[in-house]
């Protein structure tokens, strides 16, 4: 900052823009989260951060990742001809089917954004898997997972819960 100042450049001492940045993020949030990969962005006001918000000001916005706890769950594509056969996503405390098909996208350059991706879960979940599928009736045995449904996971027993 000394350093601007001194070249003559006074913008740097200035307490505000002249547009409202918390807008344009907020705006924006959809292609910052689709650019960077990211799971998800919080947006909040350097008062709401206490003492990390001290360090914040005008055009340098703080910028912290962190990292969720999940659960790696093991997806299989039942469709005949199809190239995508198994792949482990993982899976957070409160994912729903919205965010496990975004994310799907970003892991699998066979399936682009905004394909139809339909999730199923076994009805019998211990003799579902063991079955042997018939490619005539792909959906048999198993039960639509819901847009509404989101799954609870369990850390400790690596599970999940369908809610």
């Amino acid at each position: 900052m000394k350093e601007k100042v001194a070249l003559g450049d006074l913008s740097v001492l200035d307490t505000s823009l002249p547009w409202d940045e918390m807008k344009v993020l907020a705006e924006n949030i959809s292609y910052i989260v689709t650019t960077l990969g990211l799971e998800g962005v919080d947006l909040a006001l350097s008062s709401d951060l206490g003492e990390k918000g001290e360090d914040c000001r005008p055009g340098a916005p703080i910028i912290a990742f962190r990292t969720e706890p999940s659960v790696t769950l093991q997806l299989t594509n039942n469709q005949p001809f199809t190239g995508l056969f198994n792949t482990a996503c993982p899976i957070l405390q409160g994912d729903t089917v919205k965010n496990i098909t975004r994310r799907l996208a970003r892991m699998e350059r066979n399936i682009k954004e905004g394909t139809p991706v339909s999730l199923y879960r076994w009805t019998d979940p211990v003799l579902g898997p063991r079955k042997m599928p018939d490619m005539k009736t792909p959906l048999a045995g198993l039960t639509q997972v819901m847009e509404k449904e989101a799954f609870n996971i369990n850390l400790e027993k690596k599970k999940y819960v369908m809610h």
